[in-house]
């Protein structure tokens, strides 16, 4: 039981994140639980409740979305998504949380410090590599974000648009993650368990997270820098924990 109280509410901060920023869950939830579950299932369950949480965003935001961004991020994700869910399976739980620290230092120093949009337009082949390592990250360490987040941010569009494109993205991208668990025997008995127990608290969180980024955006608060501010700090203690482990 306590298990399960600590899942959800790790879920609750993961979806509250989501439905704040447009991303998130997985990058918040995935280094919470893997201090309480394997993490070969904590992903599979950050992943799914990841997947869920896009559906409403989507539909609430559908006037801005990149359409045909979001659909060549996710033709490039496809074959990155069964890799990585290859390397999920084989590799030993402490390389996995020691390259999801260093993905979490790394996009969010970029997130924290770029200024600008490097590009004017999204060209197809740059597109399709950051759906590929993107979904990589995301079918092995729970994380998409960050190759498609840097993206993004290096486009020049609105924050409706990122954020609504970002979404977009993660629900086709997940689909083939999720694919790729099912592939390799990692959605068991036990994630689904889990799934179902923290299902009401991953709809308060994705409730409150969306009427807050409402309100955020009207009190022209910096939401995003806080959270990736504790996102760093996540990403240095799960390096420094499991590297002194490993």
């Amino acid at each position: 039981m306590m298990e399960i109280l600590i899942v959800s509410a790790i879920i609750t901060l993961g979806s509250f994140t989501q439905g704040l920023t447009g991303f998130g869950l997985a990058l918040v939830s995935v280094p919470l639980l893997s201090l309480a579950v394997d993490v070969k299932a904590a992903v599979p369950i950050a992943g799914i409740f990841g997947w869920l949480v896009t559906f409403p965003l989507v539909w609430k935001m559908r006037q801005h979305v990149q359409w045909r961004v979001g659909l060549i991020l996710f033709a490039g994700s496809l074959p990155g998504s069964f890799l990585g869910a290859d390397l999920l399976k084989r590799l030993p739980a402490e390389a996995i949380l020691i390259t999801m620290g260093c993905v979490l230092i790394l996009s969010s120093l970029y997130s924290l410090f770029a200024k600008a949009p490097l590009f004017t337009k999204a060209s197809a082949p740059l597109t399709v590599g950051t759906g590929f390592f993107s979904g990589a990250l995301g079918a092995s360490v729970g994380e998409p974000g960050p190759p498609v987040i840097a993206f993004t941010s290096m486009q020049p569009w609105t924050a409706d648009q990122t954020k609504s494109t970002l979404v977009f993205f993660f629900m086709l991208q997940m689909i083939g993650a999720i694919a790729g668990f099912w592939s390799k025997g990692l959605l068991t008995p036990y994630v689904a368990e889990r799934v179902l127990y923290a299902m009401p608290a991953f709809l308060v969180g994705m409730s409150v997270g969306m009427f807050a980024y409402h309100l955020l955006h009207k009190l022209k608060i910096n939401y995003h820098g806080i959270i990736h501010s504790l996102l760093l700090i996540i990403g240095l203690l799960l390096v420094i924990k499991n590297v002194h482990i490993w």
